[in-house]
């Protein structure tokens, strides 16, 4: 459907034909070396903020993330990789859709894992789900509140990915970058609790706050953003100045949690 001459969103016309406006950002010609160099560091850093919360699981035994995000981010990125493989068969297997649609699955295993880490630690259930539940939380009670959460998010967002096209004009890509702008924003509460109850650097580590701010800052930083580069729908105010605001949470909290002390084990070492 044409928009283009309407006046009630005439931004929404940048998101008309998505998979051709990737395709076309995503060749391999010399136009596009800044899009295609753009986009390794932004896959890089998105990757490293999933390994960074798996290892203070294994090591800490607890997820410096909330549960809620997990459950929304698996859903977010389970309908990424049907939209990939859905592109890659229909536009002749572009390299771009073929690479995602092999990798997102990679996250969406991380994003597993780390659901289940939470379900079977009884420490972790009575940390995200204290409010609901009187005394411990059983492993059932948190398995039927984490799927909920997943079922929730899915509907939210097919709904919100269906008013830009759905599936077939690649909605997902259009909101990545609104989803990473999402971690500073949820993980704030959690961080900021975290730190006054435990009182050390306990649950988060310093790497994964370096990590968040770069990887949010290559969502909007103009030379640097991947997503800048293959659709002109992020060129507009609102998505800077969020960029800009989630860039400084995340520096704010990484300020925070460096006034912290040492973690407990850290410091029984250092004695």
């Amino acid at each position: 459907m044409d928009i283009s001459g309407t006046n009630l969103m005439p931004h929404m016309q940048y998101v008309a034909d998505m998979p051709t406006q990737i395709i076309n950002a995503m060749q391999f010609n010399v136009e596009c070396i800044p899009n295609i160099i753009a986009w390794m560091p932004c896959m890089t850093f998105g990757y490293l903020m999933y390994t960074e919360a798996m290892s203070i699981i294994k090591k800490q035994g607890t997820d410096p993330y909330p549960l809620l995000l997990h459950c929304w981010m698996i859903t977010i990125d389970t309908i990424g990789t049907i939209t990939s493989w859905y592109l890659a068969f229909t536009y002749h297997f572009f390299w771009i859709f073929v690479v995602f649609g092999i990798g997102l699955p990679i996250w969406v295993f991380m994003e597993t894992k780390c659901i289940h880490a939470v379900i079977v630690n009884q420490e972790e259930r009575n940390r995200h789900f204290r409010n609901l539940a009187k005394g411990d939380v059983t492993e059932k009670q948190a398995r039927m509140w984490a799927y909920g959460m997943i079922v929730a998010s899915a509907c939210l967002n097919m709904y919100t990915m269906d008013m830009i096209g759905g599936i077939t004009n690649a909605a997902v890509w259009v909101i990545w970058p609104l989803t990473n702008y999402v971690f500073p924003l949820w993980c704030w509460r959690e961080f900021r609790a975290r730190g006054v109850e435990e009182g050390t650097r306990d649950g988060a580590t310093m790497r994964l706050y370096v990590i968040l701010i770069i990887q949010i800052s290559l969502m909007w930083v103009p030379g640097l953003s991947w997503y800048l580069g293959f659709t002109q729908f992020t060129h507009y105010p609102a998505y800077y100045v969020m960029g800009a605001a989630m860039t400084a949470l995340c520096i704010h909290n990484a300020w925070q949690y460096s006034k912290l002390p040492p973690m407990r084990g850290t410091e029984a070492k250092s004695k």
